[in-house]
This record gives structure tokens, C-alpha cells and sequence, in this order.
């Protein structure tokens, strides 16, 4: 006779849950809470388990609060957002509260829920960035439409008074409108590929081969000097699903960035790991995100700098088109991931680069 399938065993399925999820008893005592809850609010179920939802909680007493006013009331509760300080920092969570009742209708409890909302925020400034550069994107695409061919008219007037003089200081001049010309003709190129977007050739790629490989070329450039590299990488990383070419562009230009700020000297680190703070949904799984870390210890970027990074045309060095960055942002969005800049400790500058690990399955390998 059968049986069914087995029912499922319910420690499993509260660890196995994305949210934090904290269980409390009609006097408000914790009795049990799954790893999420863990790592939100930084306590251990050994530490939590047996002790009052204040004390567990510590200085979050806001979200013990929305426990005591749900066990009290008997009926759903919603804070809404708030933050938690775990140790990670301050950490952005929706808050929600449910009671527990028994056949009777007696509250026997309360469930306590937080989601971290760190790659929801993360993602919504990607994409309002996103929106952004389109808008600005088909603007900038008709103009470099106009002056690419007035460009090519005084290339070739220059060229042709370059070969009818022989007047060293004209012929310096006819040289320097040439490498101008030539200068606005490659920014414009770049202007294009900011704002029309390549297509992807999508595939399992290992992150350490093309990180390897961009080390190897910066090794070789002047601007290295005496940087001392330093190298943390997982090597246990799956590999990511991206277009090879596009995703070394992205580290190809955050390496150059934080040599330009070392000047020769100082520290470059490259490190990688999984992030374990969010996950994506994936059929009827859920997908991975693998971190990249470029920091410096250079400068750094000043805080009023800091919200038009992504921006082109807003650079921080002489000379500097504004549009590498920009053209970073939009590669890694692409790849549906995400590109922040952090401050680091002691000084310095850090871009973390998130990237969704590969499926396994690539299935048609461009789009």
C-alpha cells in the first residue's frame, strides 16, 4: 500500500531556508533558529537557544520588540525595513513576525523573519545606474554619430598638409592635430561600446585563469614598478558563466585603475571567494554568486566621489576619459551581476565585482 513521499524532516527545511528565520516560545524565550538567522544577527544557536529574545537579539531590541508586540497581540506584525549590525557590518533586513497557535487557538509562540535585502538594494542601484547610462547612452550615440565625420575631414586635411609642408615646427603641428584627431576618434569608439552592447558569448569561465592572465600582463607595464602584489584565491571556486573577452576587460581595467593610484608603490590585492550573503533563484534551486576583490592601498576615492564613479565621463585622474568604469558597469550588469566600490581600513580603495556562478548547464552560448 502506498505510502506517500516522507514527510520532510523540518531541521532540514528551516536550514536550507534563504531567510533568517528565529522561533520563540509564549515567554519569549529562543528555541531554535537556522543558520541564516545566524549569520544576520551574529549569535550561534548554542549561544541564542534557552536565552530571552532581548538578550539573543542584543543591541537589535527593535526586532525583540516586534516579537513581544506579536506574542502579546496574538496577530501578525510588520516592521517593515530596518538595519541589523552583525559582523559584517549593518546589514539592511525585512522584518516579520508571525505567532503560533494551537488547536485551541492559544498562542504557543512566535516566528521571527529577516531577509537580508543586501542584493536586492545591490541589484536596484545596478540597474538604476543602468538606466541611467541608456539614457544617456542614446544622446551620447547621436553625438559621436555628428563628429565622427567632421573628425575624418580634418584628419585628412591635416595628412594632406602634413605631405605639402616641410617646415619642421608645421609639420610638428600637422602631427599633434593627427594624434588628437586620433585620440577623439578612440574615444568615441568607446562611447560606442558603452552604449551599444556587445554580444555576449556566454560560457563556464574560470575566474583565477582570466585574473591570472591579467596580473601577467600588468606585471609587465611600466606602471607596475615596485607594487607588491598580494593574491588570496579560493581555489575551490566553481566557474562562472560569462563572455571571457568582456570579463577580462572588467579586471583588465580595475587592475590599471588601482596601479594609476599606487603611482609604483604600495599594495595591490586581488582576492576571490563565494558569497555566502545571497543567493539566486534558478529553476527549482537556487544559484551562487563568486566575489572578486581589487583594492589598493593607495588614496583612495574621496566621499563626494564616491555616487559618480559609475558615471561617464566623471573621472578622478588627469587625464582620464571617465569611461572605463562606466564601461565596467556595464559588462558586469550584462553578466546579471553587480560592481560597488568600498573603502577599506587604514586607506585605500576596493571594487568588488559579484558574478553568478555557472549552472552547468550553458546551453546556447551566445545572446
Amino acid at each position: 500500500m502506498p505510502t506517500g513521499p516522507p514527510r520532510p524532516d523540518w531541521t532540514d527545511v528551516l536550514a536550507s531556508l534563504e531567510d533568517g528565520v528565529v522561533v520563540v516560545d509564549p515567554a519569549g524565550v529562543v528555541v531554535d533558529l537556522n543558520p541564516a538567522a545566524e549569520q544576520l544577527i551574529g549569535v550561534s544557536t548554542s549561544h541564542a537557544v534557552g536565552r530571552s529574545v532581548d538578550d539573543a537579539l542584543g543591541s537589535r531590541r527593535w526586532a525583540g520588540e516586534i516579537v513581544h508586540g506579536t506574542l502579546a497581540q496574538g496577530a501578525a506584525r510588520r516592521r517593515g525595513e530596518g538595519l541589523l549590525q552583525c559582523r559584517r557590518g549593518d546589514v539592511e533586513v525585512s522584518v516579520a513576525c508571525t505567532p503560533l497557535h494551537d488547536g485551541d487557538g492559544s498562542v504557543t509562540g512566535a516566528v521571527l523573519l529577516l531577509r537580508d535585502l543586501t542584493l536586492q538594494r545591490a541589484l536596484e542601484a545596478t540597474g538604476r545606474r543602468a538606466e541611467r547610462l541608456t539614457t544617456l547612452g542614446t544622446v551620447a550615440l547621436g553625438l559621436a554619430h555628428e563628429i565622427k565625420n567632421p573628425l575624418g575631414g580634418i584628419k585628412g586635411a591635416a595628412q594632406l598638409l602634413q605631405a605639402a609642408v616641410r617646415d619642421p615646427e608645421l609639420l610638428r603641428c600637422t602631427d599633434i592635430i593627427i594624434h588628437e584627431v586620433d585620440r577623439l576618434d578612440g574615444l568615441l569608439e568607446q562611447l560606442r561600446e558603452l552604449t551599444v552592447p556587445a554580444t555576449l558569448h556566454l560560457a563556464p569561465v574560470n575566474i583565477h585563469r582570466v585574473l591570472n592572465d591579467v596580473l601577467a600582463l600588468q606585471r609587465q607595464a611600466p606602471a607596475w614598478g615596485e607594487t607588491t602584489l598580494r593574491t588570496e584565491f579560493d581555489p575551490s571556486l566553481p566557474s562562472v558563466r560569462g563572455d571571457q573577452a568582456q570579463l577580462t576587460q572588467v579586471f583588465l581595467n580595475l587592475v590599471k585603475n588601482a596601479l594609476d593610484a599606487l603611482g609604483g608603490h604600495g599594495e595591490l590585492g586581488v582576492s576571490t571567494r563565494i558569497e555566502t550573503r545571497y543567493h539566486i533563484r534558478r529553476g527549482h534551486g537556487r544559484g551562487q554568486f563568486l566575489s572578486v576583490a581589487v583594492e589598493d592601498t593607495g588614496p583612495g576615492v574621496s566621499a563626494e566621489d564616491q555616487a559618480q564613479l559609475f558615471s561617464p565621463f566623471f573621472s578622478t585622474k588627469a587625464g582620464g576619459t571617465g569611461l572605463g568604469l562606466a564601461l565596467c558597469h556595464r559588462i558586469v550588469v550584462e553578466h546579471e551581476g553587480t560592481i560597488a566600490y568600498e573603502p577599506r581600513r587604514g586607506g585605500g580603495a576596493r571594487f568588488r565585482v559579484t558574478l553568478p556562478v555557472s549552472d552547468g548547464d550553458v546551453g546556447d552560448t551566445t545572446r
